[in-house]
């Protein structure tokens, strides 16, 4: 079960006199959009409008486009904040879960090394220092990293930030990800170069990312292979707030023209497949946004769309043995 809290929703609209507000959910959530607005309605009165457009996280705020239809604010589930000004008023709804994941922990114990490290997203980070409290009593030596910048709490990871678990890599053999989904422990694992497992307490199982974490990488060669035999090249500039890199994008261009290349810049909102159809002349893309998209929508895009990282090795600016996964 989740925790959408309605009750401090309707006491911050009752208090500030909101007459319009609007909701915004990652895709996972979308299915409770309505729950949600016929809970917030019922009880403050207030009109509901619901963003349908993707959330890729809190980089992809909604604020601008809520403003323009008349919110007075924008309620954001499910991510904490990454920015310090927003055109309306944003409040944040963390979501967290209820899952215990104590009894998978106890089960799996022989499954982990001893010095390990513990992550989780916004929805669960609150039990890291329950986990850690379970692991010292059984011998483990646990690190919970701080991550600055975009992250918020210890030991939290984003989706294109994962700070708290590089900063304790070095100390530890494996990592612990308490959360569902493959997503964020496939990071932690491309982040560190470290085993990492997956305490899912909704599925009930724990995973070992590793086998997934090299069907990627093999992956991700095969693309900068293809990538080598390029000429010419489409730097993508994201059009999201949260996800505009101008500066490394024309840095890139830059290498790639002094290598011979014939680099354009795109600026591009949603980067789709079928968005990129229609430059049938590029031989390949780099993507200076949301870096997973590389990664994990690869398979639907029948040229090579690389990160940063993976531009130099193509380019011969870096080794394969220094991969590294693009963060923001």
């Amino acid at each position: 079960m989740h925790d959408f809290e309605i009750d401090r929703i309707v006491k911050i609209i009752k208090k500030r006199r909101y007459r319009v507000i609007g909701l915004q959910l990652p895709e996972g959530l979308k299915d409770s959009a309505t729950e949600i607005a016929d809970a917030i309605k019922d009880k403050s009165g207030c009109d509901i409008v619901v963003s349908a457009d993707p959330c890729y996280g809190a980089c992809d705020l909604a604020d601008d486009s809520m403003k323009r239809i008349g919110a007075d604010a924008l309620i954001h589930f499910g991510h904490s904040p990454i920015f310090k000004k927003s055109a309306i008023p944003v409040e944040y709804i963390s979501v967290q879960g209820d899952s215990d994941p104590l009894p998978l922990i106890k089960k799996n114990l022989k499954r982990f090394s001893k010095k390990v490290g513990l992550v989780s997203t916004i929805q669960h980070v609150h039990t890291l220092e329950k986990v850690k409290k379970l692991l010292d009593g059984e011998g483990f030596a646990v690190k919970i990293g701080k991550g600055g910048g975009r992250i918020k709490h210890k030991g939290q990871v984003l989706g294109c930030s994962f700070g708290s678990a590089v900063s304790v890599a070095d100390d530890v053999e494996n990592f612990i990800y308490i959360g569902s989904g493959n997503f964020h422990p496939l990071g932690v694992a491309l982040a560190t170069g470290k085993r990492t497992f997956a305490v899912d307490p909704l599925l009930r199982e724990v995973r070992d990312i590793g086998p997934l974490k090299e069907k990627i990488l093999r992956q991700r060669y095969a693309r900068i292979a293809k990538a080598l035999e390029g000429k010419t090249f489409g730097i993508i500039i994201g059009e999201k707030r949260g996800q505009m890199r101008k500066g490394l994008a024309f840095r890139l261009k830059k290498m790639l023209e002094e290598k011979g290349k014939r680099a354009y810049l795109l600026y591009l909102g949603e980067i789709t497949p079928e968005n990129l159809l229609p430059f049938r002349k590029l031989h390949a893309f780099v993507n200076t946004a949301c870096p997973r998209i590389s990664i994990d929508d690869a398979a639907k895009f029948k040229k090579p769309l690389l990160t940063p990282a993976e531009l130099e090795i193509a380019l011969g600016e870096r080794d394969w043995e220094d991969y590294e996964l693009d963060e923001m």
